[in-house]
């Protein structure tokens, strides 16, 4: 099976996924993400901006708000196909592109000098190659920019694929199994 239909089948599982064990399971990653060492001795975090039937990364942003971390998130331009990180200083600061992707509307610092980075993707081996979205923006960044990184994803975006040249991976990935209520 290629890449788009991996990613046409996860993506709808991701979108069907039930709303109460996706809470549960948000709740589970997002615990064992504040316990990584990674994450702890981490003072600027890039981190995306959730769509609904991502892991919810807004309670991870306010977290580390709180904790005095800095937060930056992507800031994209689709012409130049092109991805840097923008700081993010507070959740009321979000607009939303024609895209519908969520994105920083305020004039603040742009830096990709980060201690971590948590990846979005559809589809994971467990070596941590990735399918995202499509556009090769993270991996185009991860090739770039040596900087800690990991993704957190349910067990059913666990998926065998053909890796490209092009493809980047995540350092870690954080896991929640949904199966059997052991989240």
């Amino acid at each position: 099976m290629g890449k788009k239909q991996i990613r046409k089948n996860i993506l709808s599982q991701m979108k069907d996924f039930d709303k109460k064990s996706k809470h549960k399971a948000d709740i589970w990653l997002m615990k064992q993400l504040i316990e990584n060492e990674k994450f702890k001795n981490a003072h600027r975090i890039g981190i995306f901006l959730s769509m609904p039937h991502e892991i919810n990364t807004y309670n991870i942003i306010n977290f580390a708000l709180d904790n005095g971390k800095q937060i930056f998130v992507p800031n994209t331009d689709y012409r130049s196909r092109n991805m840097n990180f923008k700081q993010l200083l507070d959740l009321s600061s979000i607009a939303t592109d024609d895209k519908g992707i969520n994105y920083v509307n305020e004039d603040t610092s742009i830096s990709n000098d980060m201690d971590l980075l948590i990846v979005p993707g559809v589809a994971f081996q467990t070596n941590g190659f990735r399918i995202g979205y499509g556009g090769g923006y993270y991996d185009k960044f991860l090739n770039q920019h040596d900087i800690n990184s990991i993704s957190l994803i349910y067990d059913f975006q666990i998926s065998d694929f053909d890796v490209e040249k092009h493809d980047q991976p995540v350092d870690n990935l954080i896991i929640c199994n949904t199966k059997f209520g052991r989240n």
